[in-house]
């Protein structure tokens, strides 16, 4: 027996020596395998564990997040509503996460009690400070648009663009947009570019005024062409003004008849020379609230005050501001004289009478009724000077191409007389404020005539209000100037002011100053056409050679009539003798 329990103790001994390290080598082997195991049945449970935890605290920010009227006061005073809806939430991108992985100052045991912030944008832009702790730098500017924008100090806080606790997947959103929608996405928002020269201007775009304009049906990318869905390049511009006559130019895509008028205008060529404050087409028709033609035709409505606020504030004073104001719709507003797109200089004076008479065509059939020579009248002295009663008025003589009937400019002259215009020029500022003199101006004519060009060149008069601004505050007819001795007077005031304008190919004037005496000279018998002037321009031996010829007219008769009375006595004796003559035959 004993030898039995011997041998069974020695069975034992040899099994765990030879299965020991077997067992061993296979527990080895096999655990990783059982962690692996161990850690899958237990995943189930963390994630519920998890969940529980998430909902709960979810559950309990919702307890008070959950009301629509649950608002937060900052320190400035102002209130914000702090509602979320949990069933968009649910929707977004960002379901999976807890309140407290973006808003990490709060907790259930430590919330805000009274605001901790200044402001509504203080909060704000705290609030979206917490996007990068799981979207990087380099995922943020993978875009240049979006890599602009996060580079910029003030640029616009992520929850501007994104939303705060409806954020969705670019893709979810995008497909449902149209284009302008798409666009309008970001513009809607307060942005901001910084030009080359340090100006910034507004990339915002009110969505109200552009539904309301003519341009409402347009997609963004018929007038800013290059720009879609998937490409939006970056443009710089060195200022304000050359991005706003970049963006003009596609102004004429559409209005090539207008932007061929506009190439005419003096706006135009200020432009062309660099002028800054020369108005483009955004100017006045703004850029998204292009409004219809009406809204231009009021005086609320046009767009010239901005540049002419003096000129503009005469008009409302004058006989057509007030009937605007009125109501009257068939008032002339600034457009109506110097027309929309082709605006040339205010004073070719021809342009604005012919614009008078295109409304008041019974005018000239008027003037003949009381006005002797009306027609010559008409054509030397403008409307304003005449219909602006109270204004200051002179005489303004131009170089005039009797041939053409056109202005002689300046260019011709250049051209016409090279070095010795601009030896006319430096004697003309010789003058100082003296001015010129009347053989100076024979001088000037008796040159250009003398060049064998096929243009009959002489100074054209007119009279003219000083003010070019005053010319348009007109008054009413009845206060219109009528009085003849008004003009036709030695002491006139009105010939006291003269002016040599040399007209240039646009239309502007180089002034320069003559003395007055210039209009009774004898060499303006010369170098003046139809502007002599009975009993105001001096020239004494043509006044008193008109007066010789009015009574020598008016001598003939009476010396006739006279002598007829004288003789009559004799003449009647005659006839008696010749009758007693003939009674004897």
């Amino acid at each position: 027996m004993f030898e039995d329990t011997e041998h069974k103790a020695g069975k034992g001994t040899l099994g765990i020596v030879i299965l020991g390290p077997l067992f061993g080598l296979l527990y080895v082997c096999f655990l990783p395998l059982i962690a692996l195991m161990t850690l899958l049945l237990a995943l189930p449970e963390l994630a519920v564990a998890k969940k529980a935890e998430i909902v709960d605290n979810s559950g309990a920010c919702m307890t008070c997040h959950s009301s629509r009227e649950f608002s937060k006061t900052f320190k400035n005073r102002e209130k914000m509503s702090v509602f979320v809806n949990a069933d968009d939430f649910k929707g977004t991108v960002h379901a999976f996460l807890n309140c407290t992985d973006c808003h990490q100052k709060v907790s259930l045991s430590a919330h805000p009690g009274r605001s901790s912030y200044d402001s509504r944008e203080a909060f704000i832009l705290a609030a979206s400070a917490a996007c990068r702790n799981c979207h990087s730098d380099t995922q943020l500017k993978a875009k240049p648009v979006h890599a602009f924008l996060t580079n910029k100090t003030n640029g616009p806080p992520c929850i501007d663009c994104h939303g705060s606790h409806s954020v969705k997947r670019s893709t979810a959103w995008k497909n449902t947009l149209s284009d302008n929608q798409y666009c309008l996405t970001c513009h809607s928002q307060k942005l901001t570019k910084t030009l080359g020269n340090g100006e910034k201007i507004s990339l915002f775009i009110d969505p109200s005024p552009l539904k309301a304009s003519v341009h409402s049906k347009h997609a963004c990318s018929d007038c800013h062409a290059g720009f879609s869905r998937t490409a939006h390049p970056t443009r710089d511009f060195s200022d304000k003004r050359s991005r706003t006559l970049a963006i003009a130019e596609a102004c004429k895509k559409c209005h090539a008849d207008k932007h061929s008028a506009v190439r005419e205008s003096i706006h135009f060529k200020l432009i062309s020379e660099g002028n800054n404050k020369a108005p483009g087409c955004t100017d006045c028709h703004g850029f998204h609230n292009v409004g219809p033609k009406a809204t231009y035709e009021t005086l609320s409505g046009v767009p010239c005050k901005g540049c002419h606020e003096d000129v503009f504030k005469r008009y409302q004073k004058s006989v057509h501001g007030l009937a605007k104001a009125k109501g009257h719709t068939g008032a002339p507003l600034c457009s109506s004289c110097h027309f929309a797109h082709e605006v040339k200089i205010s004073a070719m004076n021809e342009r604005i009478k012919t614009a008078c008479l295109g409304c008041h065509k019974e005018a000239e059939a008027k003037h003949e009724k009381w006005l002797p020579n009306a027609g010559l009248h008409l054509s030397a002295v403008a409307c304003a000077a005449c219909h602006s009663p109270n204004t200051a008025k002179g005489i303004q003589l131009r170089l005039y191409d009797q041939n053409t009937d056109k202005p002689f400019t300046e260019e011709q002259v250049a051209k016409l007389l090279g070095a010795e215009y601009q030896a006319i020029l430096q004697r003309i500022s010789a003058h100082g404020g003296e001015g010129l003199e009347s053989d100076e101006l024979w001088d000037i004519v008796r040159k250009l005539n003398d060049k064998g060009t096929n243009a009959k060149v002489t100074f054209l008069g007119r009279m003219d209000v000083s003010d070019g601004a005053e010319s348009h505050q007109l008054a009413l007819k009845k206060n219109a100037v009528r009085d003849c001795e008004q003009c036709h007077t030695s002491e006139s005031e009105f010939f006291k002011s003269v002016t040599v304008a040399v007209v240039k190919a646009d239309g502007r004037l180089q002034n320069f100053k003559a003395k007055p005496e210039v209009l009774g000279s004898v060499f303006s018998v010369v170098s003046l056409k139809q502007f002599y002037v009975l009993g105001s321009t001096r020239l004494k031996a043509l006044d008193w050679i008109g007066i010789l010829m009015v009574f020598g007219g008016l001598s003939v008769p009476l010396a006739h009539i006279t002598l007829r009375v004288l003789t009559s006595p004799i003449r009647e004796a005659k006839r008696l003798n010749k009758m007693r003559k003939e009674g004897k035959r």
